[in-house]
C-alpha cells in the first residue's frame, strides 16, 4: 500500500484533503520493531512520528538510568509533547519507543510547524493531543502524591492491558518497577499478592488478568 493511500486511509476524516496531501508528500513511511527508539531525550527533534499502527511508550527519563512511564501512543496519535518542544527549537525531554512492531509516518518538523497558521485541523488535533496526554499526566501524578503502589500498579496493568486489547501482559517485574519508578522487589511482592487474590495469575515475564 502506497503512503498516498495510507495516509488517507488514517487521517481523511481528521484533516482538511490539503492537509492529507501534505502529510503524504512530505512524510516518509517507516517501520520500528518492539524497544526501538523513535525520538530520544537531549536530542534535536527533526521529525514528528504520526503512528499509523502500533504501540508507543512515552516516557521522561533523567539521564541517569531512571525514568517514569508517562502513557502510551497508538493509531493516529502522536505526541503532542514533542510537537510543542519542535515548536520552541527545543531539545526533546521524553522518549518515545515502540511497544510493538509500530508503522509511522515521519515528517519533518519545519513542515509540522507551518501547518499551525495554515490547517484549522491540525491545530485542533494538537489541542485534542495534548488535553488527552495532560489528563494521562495529571492523573500519574495524582496516583504518585495519593495512592499507594498496589493502586498504581493495578492501574498500570489494566492501562497496558486496555492499549494493546489482552489481558495477557507480556513485562518483566524489572520493566515495570522501572516504568514505576520503585523497587523491583516492592513489584514483585505486590504481584504475588493480587496472585493470591485471584485478581492475576503470574507466568514466565507474562501477567495475566483474571
Amino acid at each position: 500500500m502506497k503512503i498516498h493511500e495510507i495516509v488517507s486511509n488514517n487521517f481523511s476524516a481528521t484533516f482538511e484533503s490539503k492537509l492529507v496531501k501534505e502529510i503524504a508528500d512530505y512524510g516518509l513511511l517507516k517501520h520500528a520493531e518492539p524497544d526501538q527508539i523513535i525520538l530520544e531525550i537531549r536530542r534535536d527533534i527533526h521529525f514528528i512520528p504520526l503512528i499509523i499502527s502500533g504501540i508507543v511508550k512515552t516516557m521522561r527519563r533523567n539521564g541517569k538510568g531512571k525514568g517514569l512511564f508517562l502513557y502510551y501512543l497508538s493509531e493516529n496519535e502522536a505526541s503532542a509533547t514533542s510537537i510543542l518542544y519542535a515548536l520552541e527549537n527545543k531539545k526533546s525531554e521524553i522518549r518515545l519507543k515502540a511497544e510493538s512492531n509500530i508503522t509511522y509516518i515521519s515528517v519533518p518538523v519545519k513542515v509540522v510547524n507551518s501547518w499551525f497558521q495554515k490547517y484549522e485541523s491540525w491545530r485542533n488535533f494538537y489541542l485534542k493531543m495534548s488535553q488527552i496526554q495532560t489528563s494521562f499526566l495529571l492523573e500519574k501524578i495524582n496516583d504518585i502524591a495519593f495512592e499507594d503502589l498496589e493502586f498504581r500498579l493495578i492501574n498500570y496493568l489494566e492501562e497496558t492491558s486496555l492499549v494493546h486489547n489482552d489481558n495477557t501482559i507480556h513485562r518483566k517485574h524489572f520493566d515495570i518497577a522501572r516504568d514505576l519508578r520503585v523497587s523491583r522487589e516492592a513489584i514483585s511482592r505486590i504481584l504475588k499478592k493480587l496472585e493470591n487474590e485471584e485478581i492475576i495469575t503470574l507466568g514466565r515475564n507474562k501477567i495475566i488478568l483474571n
